[in-house]
This record gives structure tokens, sequence and C-alpha cells, in this order.
């Protein structure tokens, strides 16, 4: 018997269980637990084709659809109902609502469980009934599912919002019977009787306890009646702004973000109003002393003080909240106390740029402990393994087969070493290899860095002003620029090799000066000793926190930085003027 198949999706601990239990309730009707139909058959489409895409114009579409078809049947072939309701998160992605259209030859018809995100976030707490609130919020599972599973029927309601029949916890626990009476409706379902005071939740209960680390998250009550009246607020505490997303399937949302000091703190931030940012920064350290996010901005504005040790160890609890820095290394070990003689792993992370700048804590770990082994992104090894203090290199993904006793993260290195702003050096410290020189001057551009990064901090200028800054100047100009917006390079800035980090190296080391935005390069350039300007956004990278326009971390690096928001015309204007005083008797012909 070819069944019915249908789908029941939405936002986890919004009444998706209870409501599967009420379902099967009905003669002709089996609700699923969370099913793994849908990555069988995603697995299948990408297996067939590298897609689960199914277009007319691809030759085997009814091939494919017909063998899912297939694997659909197969899978509930053991089910006696006609009408089969499948329940999984993955429904409402787009391309597999477009592939499940093809495959039942109709639209898919999903119901969604849906409720404000606090109380969701609130439900998980509730249940979950975790002993570190904050820990549970940042580092726990089941927050990161809430999101995305939003995020995921967000995204398949704004495609196609005629698929879905949304389902708000509230109505089903206020007036069952009609909302019970519009889903048989959009079904297509025979009348029914529900029972709303005898539910059996068994056939939807799930393994809560291995799957997810809680028991009874899916356990339910045999009568349908609400089972708090807590404010969300008052679950979540502070945390709770940071839930407060609209509710995107009403005209007129309920939830509305609210604006809230770290919100007002980083506006003021960006646009470069710095005694605001700080005026914000302590009066958050008086409300909300545990607010880790706070706490990680609180540490900017220490670093722009030069209170290095005080700034870095404020900025180390973002990691808390996920804004700073990596996972601990895949390694039964644990942290470094900063003095103990061991084999310690020392963890480069962040981006390319940020482990070229963590390397030089090498040599002083190595000096305390006696021995210092390093883990890094792959390609970076071979300009980083002879830097001093450096006694093995692995990539990250390796870190747990390298002999050691305990670890460090590369970010927050300067806290357990005890560093304050006079220990910070800005000597050269990766190896600059020989490079034979022409006559002329050699000038190296670099004009964006990844542009994931550059719009997330701002850092993105319009290319044209870099390089009529430099142009007319004698000098002959070399392109750094790799992978993104090398198509941007004009005729007269050569294309050099830049095919490894090593030839980057060889690159950098020929110039005489490098003029880059606040990428990789520019950190490589200024660990090396070759002179570098450095264009950085109002708001800078925080190792460039400090005011002026020098870096305590690089004594080659000159930094040019913007003075307006949105507005790049000055730093450059400044570039052309320097560039002026860099050739005295050579100045550009305008």
């Amino acid at each position: 018997m070819r069944k019915t198949l249908h789908f029941l999706s939405g936002i986890p601990r919004s009444g998706s269980t209870v409501l599967a239990a009420i379902l099967n309730q009905h003669p002709d009707v089996h609700v699923s637990t969370t099913s793994g139909l849908v990555h069988a058959l995603d697995g299948l489409a990408n297996t067939w084709h590298s897609g689960p895409l199914l277009l007319d114009k691809d030759p085997d579409h009814k091939q494919l659809a017909a063998s899912m078809r297939g694997v659909i049947d197969n899978f509930y072939e053991g089910t006696d109902k006609p009408v089969i309701i499948d329940k999984s998160r993955g429904w409402p992605i787009p391309i597999i609502m477009q592939a499940m259209g093809v495959v039942l030859e109709r639209p898919p018809r999903i119901i969604a469980t849906v409720r404000s995100i606090p109380d969701c976030a609130a439900s998980f707490v509730r249940v979950a009934k975790p002993e570190d609130l904050d820990k549970f919020i940042y580092d726990g599972q089941l927050m990161d599912h809430l999101k995305a599973a939003y995020i995921s029927l967000q995204e398949g309601w704004q495609a196609a919002p005629e698929n879905f029949l949304i389902v708000e916890y509230e109505d089903l626990l206020s007036d069952p019977k009609e909302v019970l009476e519009r889903i048989s409706e959009f079904l297509s379902l025979s009348p029914h009787e529900w029972d709303l005071n005898s539910i059996d939740g068994d056939p939807v209960k799930e393994d809560d306890e291995n799957l997810h680390g809680y028991a009874g998250m899916h356990d339910i009550k045999p009568k349908l009646a609400r089972q708090h009246t807590q404010h969300p607020r008052d679950v979540l505490k502070d945390h709770y702004y940071s839930f407060c997303q609209p509710e995107f399937w009403l005209p007129t949302p309920r939830t509305v973000p609210e604006l809230h000091d770290l919100d007002m703190q980083l506006a003021a931030s960006k646009m470069g109003n710095f005694e605001e940012g700080w005026r914000l920064a302590q009066k958050m350290a008086a409300e909300i002393p545990n607010d880790h996010r706070a706490a990680y901005n609180r540490g900017w504005y220490y670093l722009r003080q030069g209170k290095i040790q005080e700034g870095y160890r404020l900025m180390d609890r973002g990691r808390i909240a996920g804004v700073f820095g990596n996972k601990a290394p895949d390694a039964p070990t644990g942290p470094w106390d900063g003095h103990t003689k061991a084999t310690v792993l020392l963890n480069l992370e962040g981006g390319l740029g940020d482990q070229i700048h963590q390397i030089r804590y090498a040599k002083h770990i190595a000096e305390r402990a006696g021995r210092c082994v390093v883990a890094c992104t792959g390609p970076l090894a071979s300009i980083l393994k002879d830097v001093a203090g450096v006694s093995a290199i692995v990539q990250h993904e390796a870190a747990f087969g390298i002999y050691h006793d305990c670890w460090v993260q590369g970010m927050s290195a300067v806290v357990p070493l005890g560093f304050e702003l006079e220990d910070i050096s800005g000597v050269p410290y990766v190896r600059k290899p020989f490079s034979i020189r022409g006559q002329r001057m050699r000038i190296g551009l670099r004009w964006q860095g990844s542009s994931r990064f550059e719009n997330d901090h701002n850092k993105k200028f319009p290319y044209e002003l870099m390089f009529e800054a430099v142009k007319g100047f004698d000098a002959d100009f070399i392109s750094l620029q790799r992978d993104e917006a090398v198509e941007d390079r004009p005729f007269w800035v050569r294309e050099v090799p830049l095919n490894t980090w090593e030839d980057t190296r060889q690159a950098i080391a020929s110039c005489d000066l490098v003029i880059s935005a606040c990428t990789s390069v520019a950190h490589l350039a200024g660990a090396m000793g070759v002179e570098t300007w450095v264009v950085t956004p109002i708001m800078p990278y925080f190792l460039f926190a400090m005011e002026g326009d020098k870096t305590p971390y690089y004594d080659s690096v000159t930094l040019f930085r913007q003075e307006v928001f949105g507005v790049w015309d000055h730093p450059f204007d400044k570039v052309h003027e320097a560039l002026k005083s860099f050739f005295p008797a050579k100045e550009a012909a305008e």
C-alpha cells in the first residue's frame, strides 16, 4: 500500500511532541519520532549526483525521484497506517522541500509548531536544570540546535509559505480543537474525536539521555495543559535579550529584539566614539559582571589603555560566549599554568594572521617550560617551523597525536605568561629569506583579506583609493593579493607567485615596503621586520587598539587609521603624503 506522506517540523520546545502524540490517536495516522528519513534521502541524492536538487534539466531526475520514493515506501513498509507524518527539523530547508515536491508530485505539506524563542530557550533550561547557566547557553548543543531550527524554518517559510501550516504553541494549549480541525483540513484527514485527557506519549518518546544528554525532554503529560507560568526573563536572566527574535510567521511579531547596552556599545565603538563605549563598559561591569560578552568587549578597552594582562584576561572570557578564539585542542591534557616545566602545546587559533602573531610566544613558553610544540593551520607550518622556541609543529588535526603535558591557547598566551605592556616585544621573529633586489624601490600591495572578516569587522575599503594613493611613484609595485579580489589588480601592479606561504614570504622579503589592509600578509610582513603600513578601520583589530600610529607588537608596522566611520579617504591621503617622504628625491609625477 502506497502511503500518503506529510511532515512535522518546527522550533524545538514548541509542542511538536505532544502534537504528534495527539495526532497518533487518529486511526489513519502514524506520526514518527524524530526521523532519519530526510538524511537518508539527502544521502541518496548526494551520492547520485552531488546534490539534492531534482531539476527537469537533469536527465536522471525521474529515476532519482522514483528511487527516493522507493526509499520512503521501504522506510515505512512496516507501518499499517495510510497517512504518515514524518518528524524532522530538516524538512523546511528550501532545497529539501523542492526535492520532495518532485518526489511526491505535489507540494509538501509541513505542520510547523512554533513558539517565541525566549520561551523555547527557557523551556530547555527548565528541563536541563544546568548548574552553570552561562556554560549551558554558550557551550550547549541544545541552544545551537534551537538557533539552527529557527533559521531553517524561517528560510523555508520565506521560500514557500504555502507549504506550511503554522501551529502556535499557545493556540494548541488554549484552543486545541480549533488547531486540530485546521490540521485535519490541511492534511485532508477524516473527522475524529480527539481525547485530550488521555494522551499516550509512549509512541513518540525518545532516548533523550543518550541523544541529548538530558532525560525527559520528550516526556509528555496525559492531559494537555500548561506546565508553567514563569516568564522566560526570570529563567534566562541576563541572556534573555539575546534570544529575542521576531516571530517571522506573524504579520506583526510579538517579540522584538531589545536594544541592549552591548548593542549600544558596539555601535559607539564602530563609530569611533570610544568615550561612550568605555562609559558603557564600566556600566555593564557594575550591572552585569557575569556577562561574558560584556567582559570581552571591556577587555578591548583595557588593551586600548595599555593594560595588557587585564585586557587579555577579560577577552579570554569571550571564549565562553563563542566570540574569541577557538575551542581547546582535542587532547586529554589541561592548560599550562605559566611556570611548570613541561612539554607545552601552543595551540595557534583564529585566522592565519592571528596564528602568525601568536607564534611569537613559543620562545617565551620554551624558556619557562623547557619545550614548546605547536599546532597550526597546515599551510603555515613551513614558515613557522623555524621560529625561536618551536621544537615541533603539527596541523591542528594532529594535536592529539603529538606528545605534550599541557597546552596554551595562542590568543590567550599572554595570560599564563603574565605579560604586561613592557614585556611585549616588536622585534622580528619570522625568518626573512635572502632576496635579490633591483635598483628601484619595490612596494607590495594587499588590498583585501577574506571578505567574511572584512565585512564583519568593517575593514573593507574601495580599492581604487589605495591604487590612487600610490600610483605614479618611482617604484616597482607587486601584488600580494591572492584568491579574492585578484581581478581588481591594476595593470601596473605586477603579479608574482603566491601559491604557498613560502612564496608569499619570499615576495614580502623582496619588498622595501608593504602597504596592506589589516590582513595576514600585514602580520607576516611585520613579523619579518619589513616596513609595513597597515590601513585599519576606526575600531581596529585588538592588537592595534592602543592609540597612535605604532603598535607594540611589530616595530616595523605603521598604522593609518580611519577617522570617520564609512569614510576611507583620510587614511589614504596620509599614505600618499607618507610616500612623498619615503621618496624624498623621487616624488610622484602628478
